[in-house]
């Protein structure tokens, strides 16, 4: 008894010293600067280009917050709605809103006043998503150890997640992605977990929260709002047919949706007047001006970052999906030097592997991540702007990684005494994890292969788009990591910054990869 207690109390130490670490590594490349800029502030070359505020998503998230903490409004004074060009929105009588979900902008208030109040409030903005990005890797691990997978192969697939794949990138910024994995992964722990009214009303809690964050989560949850309605709708296979079993009182769990979708209404109507028009689909504007001018938005034309240009573009997208971008959408995102999983993380592969494995033990399980992964390729192979626009790899494909690192888990669990498939795992991780890691202490502004052209017209010189212009980025201008600007920047190049980050990472690998070899059958779930 006292050993098995023991083993129980080394299990949990080693558990928490794994967060903790995956923990600093995030804190380690959060970006920001000090202090609390007010909206004329925010407007200047150290807060946008030079700053944290490098993109337009960045911003219109963050504004909406501002907004309504600062200036008591939904609507945006001038010197904000500059700030959140070119996606921004104006109102039938004429005022600027934002053209975003406002679900994020709410849920990172607690951090934005945390970060006030020590003189730093961007950066606690931007640590909300770290936050969430820190339990989206919890959440891996007790997926993968629930489903009958090795406990340390869990934890490899969850660093492997955090820090193999963009995922990094965008865990250190304001973007929506980690927030939508969250809800999907929560979800699935919950239904998996449990079998009960609680975890199905959490589900469609969470279903309808995730489109209050971003609009496309609809998409990305249907996968598991069709599942969660099979413990409702059950089919059972009969002599004489199919009885279909429908329990009465599980449609009203579907009650629960009615909260976060009834504040979404309200907010639509106190923003601009219509609740069931969603922001997006407002007007446009490109460009605003500290005069009355403005700018209305040409779906031809998107704003380049770094100098403000206007740049030729395939197509500007918000809301609508066109069958005829599939071909082009599934090479941008799998095979494309700018945009493709081939190029930024070939590790994460690996897991498609792990879910055939996955589908010989549990098909349910593995056929719902295969579903997660396919509706999520899918969707934003559809859209009209399958490159995220200025952005570090393919951004929208986060809730997809998360999956694919389920299915990794199986690869090392399986494999762990196979030095083969060790070595290839090692160094493709090493890979992965260097590129990565590089956008993550730099920028997530790279234009997409389709801009390059017109944008050299501009600035006369030769512009890159894939992780190279990370690269460059680090040796001319340094790092955009917090932690460095304000503590280390005097005391190690930002070159010097990133190889201790990636060889922080490695070591933990490595580490788990040694225990991985020498563990037994018994490291495995007991749930």
């Amino acid at each position: 008894m006292d050993k098995k207690l023991s083993e129980k109390n080394r299990n949990t130490l080693l558990a928490v010293i794994f967060i903790i670490l995956c923990g600093i590594i995030l804190a380690l490349g959060l970006r920001g600067l000090s202090g609390n800029p007010t909206s004329e502030e925010l407007n200047s070359r150290i807060w946008k280009e030079d700053g944290p505020f490098e993109l337009s998503p960045e911003r219109g998230r963050y504004t909406l917050l501002y907004s309504v903490i600062e200036d008591k409004s939904l609507q945006f004074s001038r010197s904000l709605a500059r700030f959140v060009t070119p996606d921004l929105s104006i109102t039938p009588d004429g005022q600027f809103v934002s053209m975003f979900a406002p679900g994020l902008s709410f849920l990172i208030i607690p951090g934005y006043i945390a970060g006030k109040y020590l003189g730093a409030a961007p950066v606690g903005a931007f640590a909300v998503i770290a936050v969430f990005a820190l339990l989206n890797i919890i959440l891996i691990v007790k997926i993968a150890v629930q489903l009958g997978a090795n406990k340390i192969a869990a934890s490899l697939g969850a660093l492997t997640f955090a820090f193999a794949t963009p995922a990094f990138a965008y865990a250190v910024t304001l973007y929506q992605h980690h927030i939508s994995t969250f809800f999907i992964l929560l979800s699935i722990y919950a239904l998996w977990r449990w079998r009960n009214w609680w975890s199905v009303s959490l589900v469609w809690f969470l279903c309808a929260l995730a489109i209050v964050v971003d609009n496309p989560n609809f998409f990305l949850m249907l996968p598991i709002g069709i599942y969660a309605l099979g413990r409702i709708i059950i089919l059972k296979k009969e002599s004489l047919g199919t009885r279909v079993k429908v329990k009465l009182f599980g449609f009203l769990t579907l009650l629960i949706m009615i909260i976060p979708l009834g504040c979404f209404l309200w907010f639509n109507q106190a923003s601009h007047g219509n609740p069931w028009q969603f922001p997006g689909t407002l007007p446009g504007i490109e460009k605003l001006d500290k005069s009355s001018s403005l700018l209305k938005e040409d779906p031809a034309v998107s704003q380049n970052p770094d100098n403000g240009a206007n740049l030729p573009k395939e197509k500007r997208a918000m809301g609508f999906f066109e069958t005829r971008n599939l071909l082009n959408g599934f090479y941008i995102h799998l095979l494309s030097p700018d945009r493709g999983i081939i190029r930024f993380t070939p590790v994460i592969l690996l897991g498609i592997w792990g879910l055939t494995l996955l589908y010989r033990r549990n098909k349910k399980a593995a056929n719902l991540l295969v579903a997660i992964i396919g509706v999520n390729l899918l969707i934003y192979s559809m859209w009209g702007d399958p490159y995220g626009g200025w952005a570090f790899g393919s951004r929208y494909l986060i809730p997809g990684y998360a999956a694919l690192a389920i299915g990794l888990t199986f690869v090392f669990t399986q494999g762990r005494k196979n030095i083969a498939i060790l070595f290839i795992f090692l160094t493709l991780f090493s890979y992965s994890t260097w590129v990565n890691t590089l956008g993550a202490v730099t920028s997530n502004a790279n234009p997409p292969k389709v801009e390059v052209l017109a944008l050299e017209e501009i600035t006369g010189q030769e512009e890159k788009y894939t992780y190279e212009r990370n690269r460059d980025y680090l040796e001319q201008r340094g790092s955009k990591s917090f932690i460095w600007r304000v503590y280390l920047k005097d005391t190690l190049t930002a070159r010097l910054y990133h190889k201790l980050i990636v060889g922080f990472i490695m070591a933990i690998a490595i580490f788990l990869l040694l225990n991985l070899w020498v563990s037994n059958d018994k490291e495995k779930s007991q749930l």
